[in-house]
Order: structure tokens, then sequence, then C-alpha cells
């Protein structure tokens, strides 16, 4: 199981999958289960959350980042709340919402883990 540090919080990876052109990498962190998927730019579905490049210089596009409460899976829907450390973020499945206190930067985390799991790069802004 391959881990990652960011500041004093560590991330475990628990699976990375490929099914065709899509990809998708399952982390942990405490407790909590989470995972992001990424796939080619212009496939249709979706819509992008963030860019990153294959290795081969493909676009390719963050299409979901996921967080799994009660045996269903749950979608990133953005930051209720700024701490210090730490950020609140609203998860949302249909009309369910959820709201979770994660390190700051959850989302660039996220991204950092799936670039660095999937050999890819994050585009330059």
């Amino acid at each position: 199981m391959n881990s990652h540090r960011f500041d004093n919080e560590n991330f475990f990876v628990f699976e990375t999958r490929h099914e065709g052109d899509a990809s998708m990498v399952h982390f942990i962190w405490g407790k909590k289960d989470f995972r992001i998927h990424v796939r080619p730019a212009g496939s249709g579905g979706a819509s992008a959350l963030a860019e990153v490049l294959a290795p081969d210089g493909r676009a390719l596009q963050v299409t979901a980042l996921q967080y799994l409460n009660n045996f269903e899976w749950y979608d990133y829907d953005g930051l209720s709340g700024h701490g210090l450390h730490h950020e609140e973020v609203r998860w949302k499945r249909g009309r369910q919402k959820r709201y979770v206190e994660l390190p700051k930067d959850f989302f660039d985390i996220a991204m950092s883990i799936a670039c660095k799991e999937l050999g890819l790069e994050r585009e330059a802004s």
C-alpha cells in the first residue's frame, strides 16, 4: 500500500484501477475512503473538475472526487467552511448532503495523489 504525506497528514492508496482510457485512485485518510476519477478530455460524461496532462502530453480531466459514507459514494460539491488547518467539505448524492472536516486544500491533495500514482502532471494555470 503506497502512502503519501502532505504536511503532517498521511494518505494511503488502497487501489489504482485502469479501465480503458479512464483511471481511478482509491485512497484513505484516517478512517475515510475517497476516490478520484481521471479520463481523456472531451470524452463526454461529467464536466471536468480540473485538468491534468498524461506523460505523452494528452489532456486529461478529473471528472469526479468522491467520499464513501455508509457504503454510498458522494460527489465533491465544494467547500462550506474554512479553518486554520482543516476545511469543511460538502459532498452530495442526489438531494442528500454530507459535510466532512478534512485537511486544508484537500482537493489539491487528492489531485497530487492521483498525479503521483498515475504518472500525470498538473497543468500550469
